[in-house]
């Protein structure tokens, strides 16, 4: 019996020192979000999101404390200004329109500053456009929103870009691919922070297919070998209902036309600016409302194909433009959505 009683007591002594050990509370890891005018909504809310879940602290941040208005125009109050931030752990740069706001010498003083103070500095689309105006990237990788690549290597010509990474991890310094890539990176430091196994567990909770490998990369789909064409377009031509998907292999995109002129109108507008593009080969078309050329990229056939619709008084009234890898074995059957 004694015994008992004694291993009893060993027993509670044990339970309570390892309940006050696995409750013992710490200093959050704080998180503060640089916010301002014609932010992205998804750049810095969906971190937002995760870091919530991680039980970060996040402060949201703008130069002067006043509400912003974002790229869709909602408004947002900021938690503090430049000035008044406490210390953090962590700085996000989203990105959206920053063609202001990245030449702003307030934001590029308060980043070196609070580049010197953290552990981390992570940006999510374009926002890696306000880091590079800083001088922080030179030396290193990074990488940005699929469309900005191109611009942000020409402007940045010390900064190795990549094309091929959903985000790229400097040790201090992640920058993030588009849009929705920002949760990805913020996952990935809640990873660095706590663990991978409470980033699993976060992504789970938000229903998030995160995957540390064979990812999505936007800049990877078959419409970067699209030719960038300058098209003398009929005055009266107005194009709406943009449709654009498709895949490494293939891509589909169509826009609907009001306009006065022809289908023939409309081909010849277009295969006057392919000439540009004399790699790019024309190939005869057993279509008549159809043109096609070809081009052979890393020993595989591209066809580039436009097909123009008309309505019932042979007006033109859609463009549809395909583009697909003839060598490749696995094509997905691209929609023809009317």
């Amino acid at each position: 019996m004694r015994n008992l009683l004694i291993s009893l007591c060993l027993f509670i002594v044990t339970l309570t020192s390892f309940s006050t050990w696995a409750f013992e509370k710490k200093e959050p890891f704080k998180v503060g979000i640089l916010i301002f005018d014609e932010v992205q909504i998804i750049d810095f809310a969906a971190p937002y999101e995760v870091f919530g879940h991680a039980r970060f602290e996040i402060h949201t941040v703008s130069v002067t404390g006043k509400p912003i208005t974002t790229a869709m125009g909602l408004k947002v109050s900021p938690d503090h200004s430049f000035s008044s931030l406490p210390e953090m752990d962590a700085i996000l740069v989203p990105g959206g329109d920053v063609s202001i706001v990245r030449k702003n010498k307030q934001v590029q003083n308060w980043l070196k500053e609070q580049y010197g103070k953290v552990d981390h500095v992570l940006s999510v689309c374009t926002g890696s456009n306000i880091i590079a105006e800083t001088g922080l990237l030179n030396g290193l990788n990074a990488t940005t929103f699929h469309r900005d690549l191109d611009n942000l290597a020409n402007n940045f010509p010390e900064i190795n870009v990549l094309d091929d990474q959903r985000f790229v991890d400097n040790g201090k310094i992640i920058t993030s691919a588009g849009l929705s890539s920002g949760i990805d990176a913020s996952l990935y430091l809640v990873s660095k922070v706590n663990g991978i196994e409470s980033a699993k567990t976060i992504a789970m909770f938000i229903e998030y297919d995160w995957k540390q490998s064979d990812v999505f990369i936007r800049a990877a789909m078959a419409d970067k070998h699209l030719p960038t064409n300058d098209y003398q377009w009929p005055a009266d031509a107005k194009f709406s209902n943009a449709i654009a998907f498709g895949d490494k292999n293939n891509w589909y995109r169509s826009y609907a036309v009001e306009t006065s002129e022809n289908i023939d109108k409309l081909l010849n507008v277009y295969s006057k600016a392919m000439l540009a593009n004399t790699d790019w080969v024309s190939k005869a078309s057993s279509a008549k409302d159809t043109v096609l050329w070809e081009k052979t990229i890393n020993d595989n056939l591209w066809q580039l194909k436009l097909k123009v619709l008309a309505d019932e008084e042979g007006k033109a009234n859609k463009l549809i433009n395909t583009l697909t890898n003839t060598s490749a074995t696995k094509n997905i059957a691209l929609a023809q959505i009317k």
